[in-house]
């Protein structure tokens, strides 16, 4: 595993911190970097998020905190407070949470402990969701951290060409302490469906659906970075000042309409809006005129038509 321990384009010297919970997958991490410090020169800390859902969080924050102690790993821990307003769902909630809490540590890079089994659940998740290229690629192996002020700019995933069975063999070889989370077990929750009740019956019918669906992620990988390029090319085309030539935009055809307004939405930066929402752009803009009024909202900004020109406020 160690060869591949280097984040592509960093600095020799780098801060890193990693996103450790306690369990089989950031433990290995962690030990495989703070193994690694003297040759790779990098910095290791480590994180833990105490998110205050299970009666067990204090005992596994105080689990962290020893072993970095023995491992010689400065030890951050975080508690957050986690949204549980109904209709929400609350692992996204929780990862809204741990993703505030990493953009304010101090650290250049983020690193997490995502493997290839975790590469695969996700692609169905996002193919379940209806998801395109993008979400169907999954988790890249490295990424800039939206968001971040003062905290990471990189995220990091060593540890996705591995698979949760290579992980747990490296940790009995070191015997290795972890966590076991119980509500990893709870089908309620749609990663654990997809893992517990999908992942065994597609195990049944196919030889190897995780190295498959890793492939299946890495060639949509592809297909949205080819996106992405010709979505900068035509907002190149567009672009007028501080906002997009509607002139231009309306040229396209609807396809390619939506890859760049998905993409100029993206680099303002804001999340991707559904397909739906993405639509209704679209007809609005096909729609207006020079003194019809345009106004669409996306996560707390507002993209308008002013004369010839679309903007983002």
């Amino acid at each position: 595993m160690r060869n591949r321990l280097r984040p592509p384009d960093t600095p020799r010297i780098c801060r890193i911190c990693v996103g450790y919970s306690g369990g089989l997958d950031s433990t290995v991490l962690l030990h495989l970097l703070a193994a690694e410090r003297a040759n790779s020169g990098l910095m290791v800390s480590a994180a833990h998020v105490h998110h205050g859902l299970n009666p067990q969080a204090d005992a596994w924050a105080r689990h962290c905190r020893v072993v970095c102690r023995q491992w010689q790993v400065p030890f951050h821990l975080r508690r957050v407070s986690v949204n549980r307003a109904p209709r929400t769902s609350l692992e996204e909630e929780a990862r809204k949470a741990r993703h505030a809490a990493f953009s304010a540590l101090p650290a250049d890079v983020m690193v997490l402990a995502h493997h290839a089994n975790d590469q695969a659940e996700t692609l169905l998740l996002q193919l379940l969701r209806g998801a395109g290229p993008k979400g169907l690629s999954a988790m890249a192996a490295l990424k800039p951290l939206v968001g971040a002020a003062l905290g990471p700019v990189a995220v990091w995933r060593p540890l996705l060409g591995f698979t949760r069975s290579q992980l747990e063999a490296y940790a009995r070889r070191h015997q290795l302490a972890w966590i076991e989370d119980d509500s990893n077990r709870d089908v309620r929750f749609k990663r654990n469906f997809v893992r517990h009740e999908l992942m065994p019956v597609l195990a049944r019918g196919f030889p190897a659906p995780v190295a498959a669906l890793s492939r299946a992620a890495r060639h949509q990988a592809d297909a949205a970075a080819l996106a992405d390029t010709l979505a900068d090319m035509d907002l190149a085309g567009a672009c007028a000042g501080a906002g997009l030539d509607v002139v231009f935009l309306r040229s396209l055809e609807d396809a390619r309409l939506k890859n760049v307004l998905r993409r100029w939405i993206e680099l303002q930066p804001l999340r991707s809006p559904s397909e739906a929402r993405l639509l209704a752009l679209v007809r609005a803009l096909r729609q207006s005129t020079n003194g019809t009024h345009l106004e669409w909202h996306h996560e707390g900004r507002v993209v308008r038509r002013t004369r010839s020109l679309l903007h983002c406020d």
